[in-house]
């Protein structure tokens, strides 16, 4: 076992997450797969896209995918409007912009309950939850999201033949309907 000196104990930072709201309800997304907070004036609307693909934006050159994720957690679609927030997230090589409410702020990644993963609406999307003051955070599982969202599903590797550009999503079964 290597044990570190005191000061490199003190330089190693513990893990944040990035609190947010979607419809009253606080979720969580770990730091490391959060990038940024934008609002986006415009963004281009996909035909025949599903329901939690809103359509696509520009973010200082990079196309990327607008989604609400609450269909994909069993909750009603956001209403329609031209002006969206969203959280930009990554992981492995595949951003996208989650459509939020509001940022409540960082906090520490502590007191992490599990529980046995449930299937159905959104059981699988949910990692766990923090315990907090004025009740429970639900931790994202963003593998589980981008995976939903056909973001990782399948995803060559960077550069390799048939490689996507990070953003990019291609429809279920390779064409339009």
């Amino acid at each position: 076992m290597t044990t570190l000196p005191t000061e490199a104990r003190a330089a190693v930072k513990p893990s944040r997450v990035c609190v947010v709201t979607l419809a009253g309800y606080r979720f969580a997304v770990e730091v490391r797969y959060a990038r940024e907070v934008v609002v986006f004036d415009e963004y281009t609307i996909v035909p025949l896209a599903p329901a939690h693909l809103l359509g696509v934006a520009n973010l200082r050159g990079n196309i990327m995918p607008v989604v609400d994720i609450r269909p994909l957690l069993g909750m009603t679609p956001a209403a329609a409007g031209r002006e969206v927030r969203a959280l930009v997230v990554e992981r492995d090589g595949v951003q996208a912009g989650l459509l939020i409410d509001e940022v409540l702020g960082l906090e520490p990644l502590e007191g992490v309950a599990t529980e046995d993963r449930e299937t159905g609406d959104s059981g699988d999307m949910i990692a766990g939850h923090l315990d907090r003051e004025g009740g429970a955070v639900m931790l994202l599982d963003m593998r589980a999201l981008l995976g939903a969202m056909g973001g990782d599903a399948g995803m060559p590797e960077a550069g390799g033949p048939g490689a996507r550009m990070p953003g990019a999503r291609m429809p279920e079964g390779g064409s339009l309907r």
